[in-house]
């Protein structure tokens, strides 16, 4: 039976991607615990206005499709406070989620690979959550920014971005060292970080599409079989919902990134290596047998 998963060792391709699974199955009760008590309350905070922000979305639809409002749709009837406050919550459940996972790992690998306990969680969390949220809120704008200019832009600057965070709390690091720090570390390894990162949202964006898609393609269907364009508020609800809890699944490209900020640094420090070497002859058995490429 494989041993607890070692984190620092290089991996390919394939390694960082089966790695994380293995990770998941490894620690999913755990994992899951540590989710819903740190983060619960911002998914919930960004559920509800996420609800109310679709509730009044969809009554302007369908007003509009129902010939009642024929002076189209204003700016602030589509962008009022709800809207803000959903951009905002969700940022800070990402954050938190970020924080969360990030902190569990630190942790477990500080123990030997043992799972950490919520008081030693919460202890990470309390000092990182604030750092990386505010610096998600400015590494958001220079993403968005990005994005504008052709979208090339931001997809070259997506890998480095999310190299950040894990750096920001393995290293206790400050937001200027995390961005000096991701773009040395994955200097010459670029395409296979970004094709890493791609396939694991791939897949993530394809769970939480099967899970919203029955609600939604209902949804689609009401609206366009009468003669008037018209949503459904309960199924458009249920969607929101759907989605909101659908944000689990993002624990997994945390673990990705995390697993390929280790192997990137330990091809070019050999941290762990030199850790290995150091307990040489020790009365311990090793974590993981599983051969390593250097």
């Amino acid at each position: 039976m494989l041993g607890r998963l070692e984190f620092k060792k290089i991996r390919d391709f394939g390694q960082v991607i089966n790695d994380t699974f293995t990770f998941m199955r490894q620690n999913f009760k755990p994992l899951i615990t540590t989710y819903f008590m740190f983060c619960g309350l911002f998914v919930l905070a960004s559920m509800l206005t996420m609800l109310l922000q679709q509730y009044k979305m969809v009554n302007i639809i369908n007003t509009i499709g129902n010939g009642r409002n024929t002076n189209g749709i204003g700016f602030g009837a589509m962008y009022g406070v709800t809207y803000f406050l959903s951009i905002l919550f969700s940022l800070a459940s990402y954050a938190s989620m970020s924080v969360a996972i990030l902190s569990y790992i630190a942790i477990y690998i500080q123990k030997g690979n043992q799972t950490p306990t919520m008081d030693e969680v919460w202890g990470y969390f309390k000092y990182y959550f604030f750092r990386i949220f505010g610096s998600s809120i400015l590494l958001i704008i220079l993403l968005v920014v990005a994005f504008m200019f052709c979208l090339v832009p931001g997809f070259w600057l997506f890998p480095f971005i999310a190299m950040m965070f894990p750096i920001m709390v393995i290293e206790n690091a400050t937001l200027g060292y995390a961005f000096d720090r991701s773009f040395k570390i994955i200097k010459d390894n670029y395409w296979v970080t970004f094709g890493t990162l791609i396939v694991v949202w791939i897949i993530v964006y394809a769970c939480m599409s099967m899970v919203v898609l029955p609600t939604t393609l209902f949804n689609m269907i009401g609206m366009f079989s009468g003669k008037n364009p018209h949503m459904n508020v309960t199924l458009t609800m249920i969607t929101t919902v759907l989605q909101s809890l659908c944000q689990v699944f993002t624990i997994i490209p945390i673990i990705t990134i995390t697993l390929a900020y280790f192997s990137l640094v330990e091809q070019k420090e050999s941290t762990g290596l030199m850790e290995r070497i150091s307990n040489f002859g020790s009365s311990e058995k090793p974590i993981d047998t599983r051969p390593e490429e250097y």
